[in-house]
């Protein structure tokens, strides 16, 4: 089975059979999302005792929770012990101290013990609460306040698993006078007819923006900066598309300053707020100047692989449902310390290019569902093409490759990372439960 996996992956080619294969899909849950680490969260969103958000890693239900008792960050299966129902509905989140399944009011508390079971008496001599709690997930950490958790115990550290992407995520939090950034003001979700694939290598495209968005880089942006896609994504661009390792990858647009291409004009208190941010980082020398060209995620779209993208001042995860179904929910990020202005302007930025009804993400959705028709429909056409820009790729660090901002070595270099998880051995001990005491 492993090498057929690694068939379906070439130098320069992948077999379509990789996206449009349900058999793939149900091994891509065991292999990847199963085996290595997941994003499942922001602390922001858990931030008191007794908070939940209900998730998905792959296609398996969990629960983030903040107990009340201890205030500890627990990641738990959300499945009842009893008779396997959800304990919450994937995506909801709230705050309540107990979890009760609704079908025999087992109760939970938000550590994942069993702390209530009705007619207690009728249950057997050797019932034990104590071995019935909550599946808990084996590893549980967060690198500024990103939440991951991985099913497998023998994973790698998370630092070692974000590698060469974590100080991207330094820059996207550092951006807050207090280094620390809100996940509070809703979320943008979309639905598409496809694979989970694709929105992860469209997030590290700067191939298609100049004919899919044409409209907003010929009309929009040039109203707004006086130039258009040739500044930003063409021949003479200096932006880079990289693999960062590990499946990671980036887009980096830190050479030139993109905050006026979204939203409107900036807002008299940033001088504020930049002066903050410098006084924070006195002590190391350009990094606050760094910080601040990138707002946020204006600088750069980053992809820790396999399910997470930070994009301008959003926060992207990627659910898959199917092999041909996929769910993503995009959340708008807040600062601490900055005048309320300054958010409103990101909240608002968010909703020019990927809102419902906004520049970008309408045009990236139409596009996957004509690709998944295409893929699905074209049987004899077996292999899609992977080589642009293989011959100019230059070293990038220990374990990175970049090229031209078109070119496709982030896509690349997420397949190697594809290929190598799925020829990798399945985790044996990935659905062990461990006992909550």
């Amino acid at each position: 089975m492993a090498d057929l996996f690694a068939s379906l992956v070439q130098a320069r080619r992948v077999h379509r059979r990789a996206f449009v294969d349900p058999g793939v899909f149900a091994q891509e849950m065991a292999k990847i999302f199963s085996a290595t680490w997941v994003y499942l969260g922001h602390e922001s969103e858990l931030a008191v005792p007794g908070s939940y958000k209900a998730t998905t890693m792959g296609t398996q239900p969990v629960l983030l929770t903040r107990d009340v008792e201890s205030g500890r960050l627990h990641g738990l299966v959300n499945a009842c012990r009893h008779r396997g129902l959800p304990l919450a509905e994937d995506h909801s989140c709230g705050k309540k101290r107990y979890l009760v399944c609704p079908y025999h009011g087992w109760t939970f508390d938000l550590a994942g013990r069993l702390v209530g079971v009705p007619m207690r008496d009728r249950q057997s001599s050797d019932f034990d609460e104590s071995s019935l709690g909550l599946i808990k997930i084996p590893l549980l950490d967060s690198y500024r306040g990103f939440i991951f958790g991985s099913l497998n115990s023998a994973a790698p550290s998370l630092i070692d698993h974000l590698g060469a992407a974590s100080p991207f995520l330094d820059l996207f939090a550092d951006l807050s006078p207090s280094g620390k950034i809100r996940v509070e003001s809703g979320v943008t979700k979309y639905k598409f007819k496809g694979n989970w694939k694709q929105q992860v290598e469209n997030s590290m495209d700067g191939y298609h923006p100049g004919l899919v968005h044409q409209s907003f880089f010929e009309d929009v942006l040039k109203s707004r900066i006086g130039r258009g896609m040739s500044f930003i994504v063409g021949p003479e661009s200096p932006a880079k598309n990289a693999s960062l390792g590990n499946g990671h990858a980036l887009i980096d647009f830190r050479m030139f300053d993109r905050k006026a291409m979204l939203g409107a004009s900036k807002p008299k208190s940033e001088i504020d707020w930049h002066d903050k941010v410098r006084a924070r980082f006195a002590d190391r020398a350009g990094y606050a100047d760094e910080v601040i060209a990138c707002n946020g995620g204006d600088g750069f779209n980053l992809l820790i692989y396999p399910n997470l993208v930070l994009i301008n001042n959003q926060i992207r995860v990627i659910h898959p449902v199917s092999f041909d179904s996929t769910e993503v929910f995009a959340y708008p990020v807040t600062l601490e310390d900055v005048a309320p202005e300054i958010n409103t302007h990101r909240l608002r930025a968010h909703e020019d290019f990927y809102g419902p009804a906004s520049f970008g993400a309408p045009d990236d959705i139409e596009m996957f569902q004509r690709q998944w028709d295409g893929m699905l429909r074209a049987t004899s056409m077996e292999w899609l093409c992977y080589d642009r820009g293989l011959d100019q790729e230059t070293p990038l660090g220990d374990v990175g490759r970049e090229s031209h901002v078109s070119d496709e070595t982030a896509q690349r270099g997420v397949w190697r990372r594809w290929a190598e998880l799925m020829a990798a051995p399945t985790v044996e001990d990935v659905s062990l439960p461990e006992v909550l005491v």
